[in-house]
C-alpha cells in the first residue's frame, strides 16, 4: 500500500501542473476577445430594428404574434472529463456518501476514469402580458442526470402568479447564493434543502427585505425500523417553512425554520408514534469588493429528525428517526456547514473554492457501517473565453466516516466545456 503522504503530494502536484499548463496558454486572453466581434454601430442598427420585438425584462424572449404571450428557451452543454483516484461509487458525481470504506460491502478501492455530459439541460419559460395580470410566468428545465437511462429527468416545473410559486423547484430554506461555480454536479451537496413539490407564499417588505412561507413535501418515509416492526412511515401533514432575507447592498443574509411530522403509521400489535422534526437554517453571500466581482459564500443548519433534509446525508441514507423497540420514535439531531470562497483573477480567469461538512447524531440502534459524517473540499481554475462558453478544471477531496469510526477518503480531477444558450 503507497504510503498516504506521499500519494497526497502527488495528487497537489498533479492539480498544480494541470492547472499552470492550462493557465499559461490561456492567459494570453484580450479584454477584446472577451468583447466580441460586433461592432458597437452594427448592435445599435440592429437594436433599433429589433426594439418591438424584445422586452428589457425578459431577456432572450420571443413574442408569439398575436397574442399576450413571450417564451424563452435556455441552457447549456456540457462535457465532464473525470479522473477518480479513490474508486468513488458514483462516477457522475463525488458524493461522498459514496466513498470507499475497507472492509465494507460498499465500493471498493481503485481508479478510474469518466466521460459524460449528463448535466447537460434545458429550460423553457413563457409569460402572459395581457392588461390587467400579476406578474406571472411557467417555468421547466431537464437535464440527463438520471443514472438508470439516458433519456432526461425533471428537475424543475413551476408557476409563479404574483406573489404565488406553486410547483417543484428549490426548496424555501435552499440558498443558492451561498455557493460558488463549481464544477462538480454534487456542489448542491453543501446545502439544506434541494428540489421539492411544494405551494409558497413569498413577499417583499421595503427595498431589502423579503419573507417567503410555504408547504412542501419531502421524506416522511426516513424512519429506521430496526426490529422490523409491522407498519410504514408516511406523515398526515406537508413540511412547513418559513424564511426572511435582508440584503445589505454589500451582501445577503437568509435566516429560516422548518416544522414537520415524523409518524410512524403502525399495523397489528404496533402503535401509531409521532414526533416533531424541526431546523433552523441560514446562509448568504458577503462581497468583498465594492464591483461586487468577489463574494464569500456561508450557509449551514441543525435540527433535529431533519437529516433528509440535508443533502449530503439523505444521499447517505441517514433516517430522520429511529421506531424502537417500546413502539415510540427516537429523533436523529444533524447539522451541516459550508463556506466557500469565488475570486475573479482577471476579465476571463476565476477560480472557486469550497469547504462543506455533514454530521448525525446517530441513535445507539443504528448499524455500525452505517453514515455518521462527511466532508467535501473543491478548487477550481475556471477560463471564460466569452460570455456563452468555458472551461475549467477542479480538484476535489472528501472523507466519509462511519458509526463505528471506519473512515475512507477518495479524491479525483474533473475537466469541463460548457456552452451556454
Amino acid at each position: 500500500m503507497r504510503d498516504r503522504a506521499s500519494m497526497y503530494g502527488f495528487h497537489a502536484f498533479a492539480i498544480v501542473a494541470v492547472c499552470l499548463c492550462l493557465y499559461v496558454p490561456l492567459a494570453q486572453a484580450t479584454e477584446e476577445e472577451l468583447a466580441g466581434d460586433d461592432d458597437a454601430s452594427e448592435w445599435g442598427e440592429r437594436e433599433s430594428l429589433y426594439r418591438g420585438l424584445t422586452d428589457d425584462d425578459f431577456a432572450k424572449s420571443i413574442p408569439m404574434f398575436g397574442s399576450d404571450w413571450r417564451f424563452s428557451f435556455g441552457g447549456y452543454v456540457k462535457l465532464d472529463v473525470i479522473g477518480d483516484f479513490s474508486g468513488t461509487g458514483d462516477p457522475y458525481q463525488f458524493i461522498t456518501a459514496t466513498i470507499p470504506v475497507e472492509g465494507t460491502s460498499g465500493p471498493q478501492p481503485g481508479s478510474y476514469a469518466q466521460i459524460h455530459a449528463k448535466e447537460s439541460r434545458f429550460a423553457f419559460e413563457v409569460r402572459n402580458y395581457a392588461e390587467g395580470l400579476p406578474a406571472n410566468r411557467a417555468f421547466i428545465e431537464l437535464d440527463f442526470f438520471d443514472e438508470s437511462t439516458s433519456g432526461p429527468r425533471l428537475r424543475q416545473a413551476y408557476l409563479q402568479w404574483g406573489n404565488l410559486t406553486a410547483g417543484q423547484t428549490w426548496t424555501t430554506l435552499t440558498e443558492l447564493r451561498q455557493l460558488p461555480f463549481l464544477i462538480d454536479f454534487a456542489y448542491g451537496d453543501a446545502l439544506y434543502g434541494g428540489r421539492t413539490a411544494q405551494l409558497r407564499w413569498e413577499q417583499s417588505s421595503g427595498d431589502r427585505f423579503d419573507w417567503a412561507v410555504a408547504v412542501e413535501d419531502w421524506s416522511d418515509e426516513a424512519i429506521a425500523n430496526v426490529d422490523d416492526q409491522p407498519g410504514i412511515a408516511r406523515s398526515n401533514f406537508p413540511l412547513l417553512a418559513l424564511r426572511g432575507t435582508q440584503d445589505f447592498g454589500g451582501g445577503l443574509v437568509t435566516l429560516g425554520g422548518s416544522l414537520a411530522q415524523l409518524r410512524w403509521d403502525g399495523s397489528g400489535s404496533t402503535s401509531d408514534a409521532t414526533a416533531l422534526q424541526w431546523a433552523l437554517v441560514v446562509g448568504g453571500r458577503i462581497y468583498l469588493d465594492g464591483g461586487q466581482r468577489h463574494y464569500v459564500g456561508f450557509g449551514g443548519s441543525y435540527g433535529d429528525g431533519s437529516s433528509q433534509n440535508i443533502i449530503s446525508l439523505a444521499e447517505g441514507g441517514t433516517a430522520n428517526a429511529v421506531l424502537l423497540t417500546d413502539g415510540t420514535l427516537e429523533t436523529q439531531p444533524a447539522w451541516n456547514s459550508q463556506l466557500a470562497l469565488h475570486y475573479e483573477w482577471s476579465d476571463a480567469f476565476s477560480s472557486n473554492f469550497s469547504l462543506a461538512a455533514a454530521r448525525i447524531d446517530p441513535s445507539e440502534l443504528i448499524g455500525a457501517s452505517d453514515l455518521e459524517r462527511t466532508y467535501a473540499g473543491h478548487i477550481n481554475l475556471i477560463w471564460q473565453s466569452h460570455q456563452i462558453f468555458q472551461t475549467g478544471i477542479e480538484y476535489m477531496y472528501g472523507e466519509r466516516e462511519n458509526v463505528n469510526g471506519d473512515s475512507g477518503s477518495a479524491s479525483r480531477i474533473q475537466l469541463m466545456t460548457m456552452f451556454s444558450f
